[in-house]
């Protein structure tokens, strides 16, 4: 089952996780990303086990769906930045450990389907295809970075 399939049952069996639901759309996406974690408990409680990214993205794409006119059913550039920093943070982090020579040396070129990737699924406010397309950036920058030091290893 998925998760969205599963928060839908919640929904429709509980006015209360309704209700939760919407108040949190109504303010905002940060709400609604802040209390994701008790609607991944109640799911968890009910014996579905959904990991937190898969929860998060069911719920934005619910807000989309059911309720489009509240804040959070719309792009939220800070919960993508939030993403992208944090994403950015971890290739800085192997990025730092190269010797000068293997920074120059390191090819990021790869990021840049990703990149186009991030940018259309901003445009089409669809926040689980843009957190799928960050991942594939990221996994290219490590690569990039893990080459080099391959390289770098063997001379």
């Amino acid at each position: 089952m998925k998760a969205t399939t599963a928060l839908l049952e919640l929904f429709k069996d509980e006015r209360e996780w309704r209700q939760f639901f919407r108040s949190c759309c109504e303010t905002s996406t940060h709400r609604l990303m802040a209390q994701a974690w008790q609607f991944r408990a109640e799911l968890r409680d009910r014996g579905y086990q959904f990991p937190a990214e898969d929860v998060e993205d069911a719920l934005l794409a619910l807000a989309r769906q059911v309720l489009p006119d509240t804040p959070a059913a719309e792009w939220d550039a800070d919960w993508a930045h939030g993403l992208c920093k944090d994403a950015l943070a971890r290739l800085v982090k192997h990025y730092a450990e190269l010797s000068v020579a293997e920074k120059e040396a390191v090819e990021l070129s790869a990021q840049n389907v990703w990149d186009e990737r991030m940018c259309i699924a901003g445009q089409g406010n669809d926040p689980a295809a843009f957190r799928a397309a960050l991942k594939g950036w990221e996994r290219a920058g490590l690569e990039a970075i893990k080459q080099v030091r391959v390289k770098g290893g063997a001379a």
